[in-house]
């Protein structure tokens, strides 16, 4: 990888962002509003833990489709800026009455985002409770003073939040409770107009008040029990009050002698360390482009098709760790790639979905957390509860319903996951702090943009630009401003193509010279969002 010096090689005379750097703290997310927000409470003495929940917070008024206390969550955390690394586990379980057998009988195949099924128990909030009771500093109560003031005043509805918002009001109108606070005279907010949240600003100072108990226990949980139970799901009480999130070893391995750091399964980054794994038999550098979109394209399916056969809850998973990541096993799945030929692996039933909001900060005393949250499909289920506002996710798509499967629906189980916050070190420092959004193209995502920064030397900001592709399936989806040259090419290889389609996810980054002391941090500008430092 590049020193910080080279990094700096954007050509003025062409459209792109600027790197951002500074020597104190760095935040960066998806939406400004959320990034300002960070920095506040870094500037008032909170640490990196607490700038984050409370840009989660925000993120949950400014983004709502995209992530919201009705979801998941997972974190990885560097209390002081050394390897030493931590990875939180908030994603919820099933509910203790989940049944595939009772949805195989009914002639169910796939659990659909409005089933009831589809909404396993949130988790978010009982992970900002645990993150914040072992490493926050602030109180708790003030770092969702911004998210319940922007929930009651209303917040401006961004560009690309509009473009999203609008794709997606058939879904919203199918729920009245959601239609009343998401729909504006049955219509998408559009930019510029403001949004507001009424309902869970009052949740928010529930939370504010008792803690993540507020949430799991008292009016909040039996007003969405109540909604839960009346379209037909089997969730109970006791699948809130023992809902909880517990800290998890990292997964790791080296890359081109840079450590790449994950969270485990039920996670997916493992898939990230399988594609890097198999890109380390081959010379990269040497190749041309398009051998390397070849290359990336054919080591991704064959990290997706050991995920959708494999991966499951840690406690269900048919191989171990080091089975996946075994030098011999990935040499083996390196020789089956044929650069004239690409190879058609089985139809993934996982299913599609578009996006999430990342976020990363990094303190004056070297605190980094990597923190994504994410209700899985746009506005998750599309259901609401009525008195608190919670919008419910739709995680339990990621179940399936095939017998015997590691990854079949069952009770009290946590479903794959398809986000994944992650870190790099050398030398046993931190050395960054990243993500990339998209939906299940986050483990592709990850690999890609590090091949970016660590073979080619591309800055954070380069690496985030650049126009993406992802193997979803056995069809190519090509971004609108990809090489046409190449595509033409992954055609004559036997690729299925899909161009264009629309931005494929986001990304934010922070890296960090050690030596210099100094941050470098890149936003996505498929997003509306920032890094910012100071």
């Amino acid at each position: 990888m590049k020193t910080l010096e080279e990094f700096i090689t954007r050509d003025f005379s062409n459209p792109g962002k600027s790197n951002i750097m500074s020597s104190n703290y760095m935040a960066t997310s998806s939406h400004h509003i959320a990034s300002s927000v960070g920095i506040e409470i870094l500037k008032s003495g909170g640490n990196a833990v607490d700038a984050a929940l409370a840009m989660s917070a925000v993120l949950c008024v400014a983004e709502p489709h995209m992530t919201g206390i009705g979801g998941d969550c997972f974190a990885m955390l560097s209390i002081d800026g050394s390897a030493n690394i931590k990875a939180l586990n908030a994603s919820g379980k099933s509910s203790e009455n989940s049944s595939a057998d009772h949805l195989r009988n009914k002639g169910i195949k796939l659990i659909k985002p409005e089933m009831p099924e589809a909404i396993t128990i949130p988790g978010a909030v009982a992970g900002w409770g645990l993150l914040h009771k072992e490493h926050g500093y602030m109180p708790w109560k003030e770092i969702f003073q911004p998210a319940i003031n922007y929930a009651k005043s209303g917040i401006i509805v961004h560009e690309r939040v509009a473009y999203d918002w609008a794709k997606n009001t058939k879904k919203l109108s199918a729920d009245k409770d959601t239609s009343k606070i998401f729909l504006k005279n049955q219509k998408p907010f559009n930019v510029t107009e403001i949004f507001k949240n009424i309902k869970l600003s009052k949740t928010f100072e529930t939370i504010a008040k008792e803690g993540s108990e507020g949430f799991y226990n008292g009016w909040v949980v039996d007003d969405m029990l109540k909604k839960l139970n009346n379209i037909g799901g089997c969730h109970t009480k006791n699948d809130f009050t023992n809902s909880s999130a517990e800290w998890v070893k990292p997964i790791s391995q080296n890359y081109r002698n840079i450590k790449i750091h994950e969270c485990p399964p039920n996670g997916q980054g493992i898939v990230a360390l399988i594609i890097l794994g198999i890109f380390e038999h081959f010379n990269i550098k040497s190749m041309s482009k398009n051998d390397y979109i070849h290359l990336f394209c054919e080591a991704v399916k064959i990290g997706y098709f050991l995920r959708d056969k494999y991966l499951a809850d840690t406690h269900y998973n048919k191989l171990s760790i080091t089975s996946f990541l075994s030098k011999k096993t990935l040499e083996q799945y390196a020789n089956k790639i044929d650069f004239k030929k690409a190879k058609v692996y089985h139809r993934s039933l996982f299913p599609d979905h578009p996006d999430t909001i990342y976020l990363t900060v990094r303190d004056k005393n070297g605190m980094t957390i990597s923190f994504i949250n994410s209700l899985f499909d746009p506005f998750g289920s599309g259901i609401t509860a009525p008195k608190s506002g919670v919008l419910f996710h739709c995680r339990g798509r990621g179940f399936n319903l095939i017998e015997g499967h590691p990854n079949e629906l069952y009770p009290n189980k946590r479903p794959l996951h398809t986000i994944i916050p992650a870190m790099i070190s050398n030398e046993n420092k931190l050395i960054g702090s990243f993500g990339v959004m998209g939906g299940q193209y986050q483990a592709a995502g990850h690999a890609y943009v590090l091949s970016q920064m660590i073979d080619f030397g591309l800055s954070p900001q380069e690496a985030l630009d650049l126009p993406r592709v992802f193997p979803n399936g056995n069809v190519l989806d090509f971004e609108e401003n990809f090489d046409n040259s190449i595509i033409e090419d992954m055609v004559l290889r036997g690729h299925q193509v899909n161009y264009p389609v629309s931005p494929i996810g986001g990304g934010q980054i922070i890296l960090i010279d050690n030596k210099k002391n100094i941050l470098i941090g890149a936003s996505d500008f498929r997003k509306d969002g920032c890094a910012m430092g100071y």
